[in-house]
């Protein structure tokens, strides 16, 4: 069997799969990508049995067949090829021979039928999405799922789909975020996705080309789809705890403030806190909000960021860390903070929310 392809093409294609094949492995065929080539066209498949890619290879072939291949080998080979021209992939005894140019390489091959095969779900609904608005809302809420796999209700990112909305929820349990988008459906479903599959698919929808996606669930497992990458995801069989009752139902007090005077302040305010016990104070006054920390061994610091405030006087202390991450987040010059008082979740959120917002739940005052 001999296969053509253009460069460029296969490398694009390596790279998507690549991402999946997990580091380490007890069976060698886990490592390895899988070549199949039949009347249907030719897919390059990649699993770490959780997350599962399959991606078209544009490439002319003179016949079927499947073979697999060390996916880190073949990937460093094909990364060290031109980026123009063609590529002959010919699979013989075992062998898979690579010419590019004046470069030819010889490859072993595994057994392709100890290779998992990857199916996408034959039942359930479907529905589209457009792929930089998935790409946005998997970006703002990731951050803050529970970096911990032991926290197997934490450690992923919660959908729900329903009212016309698809919502991604993530927390590690001391902070939250939550993004939302109208979608024109009305099937209603919710599940958790494991963070290590989510990153997988984020970097798969980083170097998509396609601008819709195709969302499908069974109930068991959700695939990604779109003309030439297919990503399938077993959904974790385990409860989301309830975010609805984290999220404040009224506040105190609302503060507009600059997001970038607000980071910069934090930076300057994070060198003290970092050495200390790694908190920042926050005394909201009548049209300013001071931050402070301070440290036994490295002194101490204060600044204050002018604010448009509504509502009553607070003093509250957080990690200044979450704070700037969810800053970082929001894509408006101006934020909203909302208390409710010193010991209540604080909600962060772009000016009119704009569909997401951020949760951080204070420190113990010191």
């Amino acid at each position: 069997m001999k296969i053509v392809v253009e460069a460029n093409e296969l490398s694009n294609k390596i790279s998507v799969v690549s991402k999946t094949v997990p580091s380490k492995t007890i069976k060698p065929i886990m490592a390895c990508i899988l070549f199949d080539v039949s009347k249907e066209g030719a897919y390059l498949n990649a699993t770490d049995l959780e997350t599962g890619v399959k991606a078209r290879l544009e490439c002319e072939s003179d016949d079927e067949g499947r073979f697999a291949v060390d996916a880190k080998i073949f990937y460093e080979i094909v990364r060290t090829l031109p980026t123009e021209g063609k590529v002959q992939l010919s699979f013989s005894s075992g062998l898979v021979t690579l010419e590019c140019g004046r470069s030819k390489f010889r490859i072993p091959t595994m057994d392709p039928s100890e290779f998992p095969e990857i199916s996408l779900p034959a039942e359930g609904y479907a529905l589209n999405i457009e792929t930089k608005t998935l790409t946005e809302m998997i970006e703002k809420v990731i951050f803050c799922a529970a970096k911990d796999e032991f926290m197997r209700n934490l450690n992923g990112v919660y959908w729900e789909i329903g009212n016309g909305f698809l919502r991604l929820v993530a927390s590690d349990g001391f902070r939250l975020a939550l993004t939302e988008e109208r979608l024109p459906t009305q099937n209603e479903s919710s599940f958790l996705i494991s963070l290590k599959s989510m990153k997988e698919l984020q970097s798969i929808l980083e170097s998509c080309s396609e601008t819709i996606i195709t969302i499908h669930y069974d109930g068991r497992r959700l695939s990604l789809s779109t003309p030439n990458i297919e990503t399938v995801m077993r959904v974790v069989e385990i409860e989301f705890p309830d975010y609805k009752k984290v999220l404040p139902k009224a506040f105190k007090s609302k503060v507009i403030l600059s997001k970038n005077d607000l980071i910069e302040a934090l930076r300057r305010t994070m060198v003290i806190a970092k050495r200390g016990s790694e908190s920042v104070k926050i005394d909201l006054g009548e049209d300013t909000l001071t931050l402070s920390s301070r440290s036994p061994d490295s002194g101490e610091m204060n600044e204050e960021v002018p604010v448009r405030k509504e509502g009553e006087d607070i003093i509250a202390a957080f990690n200044p860390l979450f704070l700037m991450e969810a800053l970082r987040h929001i894509h408006t010059d101006e934020v909203e903070f909302n208390f409710v008082d010193s010991t209540s979740p604080l909600q962060i959120n772009p000016m009119n929310v704009e569909g997401y917002l951020y949760i951080v739940m204070p420190i113990r005052i010191v």
